[in-house]
């Protein structure tokens, strides 16, 4: 399955444009991210790049230790995930102690 046709990036898409189409997330108007779900990681897991470079979060996150994220990009406006969502948003790793990520999708 395309990572654009799964339910939960489509639903993603939709929260993001109806929260800018009522004035919500425009500029300064935060970030989204949604933990995804382990049956959905696996439903795209063979669209995911492998190859991503860990980085550093800058803090230890134990708790979200090898969770998979939708995020959107900061500095990306939320008008524009609708018309271009590759661009504007990411699926990230957490490795396994919790202290780096690595996009997996997007960006």
């Amino acid at each position: 399955m395309k990572i654009l046709d799964a339910k939960f990036v489509q639903d993603f898409i939709k929260m993001a444009n109806d929260g800018f189409l009522q004035g919500w997330h425009e500029r300064n108007g935060g970030n989204l991210s949604y933990r995804l779900k382990p049956e959905e990681v696996e439903l795209i897991r063979p669209r995911l790049n492998e190859s991503g470079e860990w980085t550093e979060i800058g803090t230890e996150v134990p708790g979200l230790a090898g969770e998979f994220f939708l995020v959107t990009g900061s500095g990306k406006y939320f008008r524009n995930i609708i018309v271009d969502p590759e661009v504007c948003l990411a699926i990230i790793e957490i490795d396994y102690t919790g202290t780096k990520y690595r996009i997996r999708w997007g960006w």
